[in-house]
């Protein structure tokens, strides 16, 4: 099952593009599924139609459904939820409402809903499964759990489950809080297998594309940008950039017209920032576009002649080599300066720091007694080699 999500700035049309692509693929043959991880469902609205938590049919070939989030983490998160829940109102004295609000974490909502895709791309029922994803930055947030789920798991989990069964008799009727229980590891557990299966879907580019949806405006430029360079760091493959809202040449009056050459200058800054990705553009509309019709119509002015399904841009985000001696972790880094960047070593892991996000890489066998010999950018990527003795020193 092919796989795309749509991504972008609030307000710039991720759900618009993503049902028009729905109805075009669907009209090409493929067996479609379109659905959405973010919280505030707006498919239904798109479509002119109530879709609901069930799959519907919505036309040949076409398949919606509006994922039912509470569902998903209950029958997820559940036992892990209630136990922190439990803890904040004993030990922390917060109402109910309030402690089972603070034990979901940002960005899990969206990723359980994302679980439930993995559910039919293991059935194998869909030919494509096309994605409306949460703005930006709840989708990097989404995406980059499992990876710090990983981390936690080969690090802390055995060791802590063992230490917990140690001391959990004699530490409980001495604190307020509630140790964890085999149960909860249970969860972790369960969770940790499901969410492993879907990072490595996610990050496979012959499988999945991620398309950053935007309009030709300086802010909203810029946090694509952002979010393109944290989907490199993460190993995220983007085949595409789709540019909505553009103003025609035709548009009248001095507002339109000015407004028509700002977004002139925008759409070459966009299409030098973000070679060689494609590059698909759609005009604005003088209407909403609501139901098959109008769908229809900005899925042929999006793609034209191009299958929606075609993988635009399949080079890997992120390449661990041995080549003429070398070891090498070559990370494509767009919109990124060397500044910006925090970098060290540290048990057998590759750690980069940008801004707020964090990726631990882990190093392959033959790089794990070695550190950082030279990292220097080439172009847009991050080359890192490898050489020597490992310090487990940090290196900036």
């Amino acid at each position: 099952m092919r796989i795309i999500l749509f991504t972008g700035k609030g307000g710039v049309g991720k759900t618009s593009i993503s049902a028009a692509t729905a109805v075009k693929c669907a009209e090409l043959g493929y067996k479609t599924l379109v659905t959405s991880t973010d919280p505030a469902h707006s498919l239904s609205d798109s479509f002119d139609m109530e879709i609901g938590y069930e799959i519907k049919e919505l036309g040949n070939n076409l398949y919606g459904l509006e994922i039912d989030v509470q569902e998903e983490l209950m029958k997820n998160w559940g036992t892990i939820q209630n136990f922190i829940k439990q803890n904040l109102v004993k030990a922390g004295g917060f109402s109910d409402i309030i402690a089972e609000e603070l034990a979901i974490f940002p960005g899990m909502e969206e990723l359980f809903s994302l679980l439930k895709i993995k559910t039919y791309y293991d059935q194998d029922e869909f030919d494509v499964a096309l994605i409306d994803c949460a703005p930006t930055g709840g989708t990097v947030r989404m995406l980059s759990f499992p990876d710090i789920l990983q981390w936690y798991m080969e690090k802390i989990f055995h060791v802590e489950k063992k230490l917990m069964k140690m001391v959990k008799p004699f530490v409980n009727p001495l604190v307020k809080i509630e140790l964890p229980g085999d149960d909860v590891y249970g969860n972790i557990e369960d969770m940790y297998k499901k969410l492993d299966g879907l990072n490595e879907v996610l990050s496979d580019e012959k499988k999945t594309s991620v398309r950053l949806v935007m309009n030709p405006e300086k802010m909203v430029i810029k946090e694509s940008q952002r979010a393109y360079a944290y989907l490199n760091l993460f190993n995220f493959p983007v085949d595409a950039v789709i540019v909505n809202k553009i103003f025609p040449k035709s548009a009248e009056g001095e507002y339109l017209s000015k407004w028509y050459h700002i977004q002139q200058k925008h759409l070459q800054e966009i299409k030098c920032a973000f070679s060689p990705l494609k590059i698909l553009k759609v005009g604005f509309k003088n209407t909403e576009v609501v139901g098959f019709d109008l769908l229809r119509k900005m899925a042929n002015e999006l793609y034209n002649e191009n299958d929606p399904t075609k993988i635009f841009y399949d080079k890997k985000p992120i390449e661990i080599y041995q080549r003429d001696g070398m070891n090498r972790i070559s990370i494509h880094m767009p919109f990124t300066k060397k500044e910006d960047i925090d970098m060290w070593v540290k048990g057998g892991e590759l750690i980069v720091k940008i801004e707020n996000f964090k990726r631990n890489i882990i190093l392959p066998r033959a790089f794990k007694s070695l550190d950082i010999t030279d990292a220097k950018f080439e172009g847009e990527r991050l080359n890192v080699t490898f050489g020597g003795n490992r310090n487990d020193s940090k290196e900036n």
